[in-house]
């Protein structure tokens, strides 16, 4: 299936990508431990219409490198960002039959004149959100909720792989060389955020 978006982005930490080039696995968490309660209320929801006995997802977004996310999602030095191949990484999906959708942004003084159905509720948040343009994944299941769901990859849908500038560059190049000891089809591949400090932008205004 060839869709319109160009790119995925994972903004998450440096355990979570380590399990996931390990595992070769992408790991869909328990939406109870979500920090938004109104979002967790709404997966709750959801779970409980369509009978379900759990309920897993895996939020991405399709937005570029942004402050917000990195504060958001992967604050600290061991942030980082994983971009997949939108294309490669759902043709995964479809083939496992899991559902995925772009989150659609409501006002809550719309609530009442929409028809919200049983299947939007996964995919709808508080507009105030609307900023992290996510984009959703996710599992229910018949068997009794656990702490996460995974779901085999290839790791030939990372296109890039972005570590954050919060990290000292000497330690950088130590976690390059660890991740490629992992996944050596990684080459290439690997690269220090320049957020905070862009040598191009830098050296604009030192001529």
């Amino acid at each position: 299936m060839e869709i319109e978006i160009r790119k995925f982005n994972r903004f998450t930490t440096l355990p979570f990508l380590i399990d996931m080039l390990n595992s070769k696995t992408l790991t869909l968490l328990n939406p109870n431990y979500w920090e938004d309660y109104n979002d967790r209320e709404t997966m709750e929801t959801y779970r409980k219409k369509t009978k379900a006995k759990s309920i897993y997802a895996l939020c991405l977004t399709c937005e570029n490198e942004t402050i917000h996310h990195w504060n958001a999602f992967a604050n600290g030095t061991s942030g980082c960002c994983i971009e997949f191949s939108p294309n490669k990484l759902i043709a995964i999906l479809e083939k496992e039959n899991i559902s995925h959708k772009k989150t659609e942004y409501i006002r809550i003084k719309d609530l009442i004149k929409l028809k919200i159905s049983t299947e939007q509720l996964p995919y709808i948040k508080r507009h105030p959100f609307k900023a992290e343009n996510e984009y959703r994944i996710i599992v229910t299941s018949e068997k009794e909720q656990k702490s996460i769901f995974e779901i085999d990859i290839d790791l030939e849908i990372i296109r890039h792989i972005t570590l954050s500038n919060k990290m000292p560059k000497k330690v950088y190049e130590s976690n390059k060389i660890m991740l490629l000891k992992i996944a050596p089809q990684l080459k290439g591949k690997i690269n220090h955020s320049t957020l905070y400090e862009n040598s191009n932008w830098i050296s604009h205004f030192q001529k």
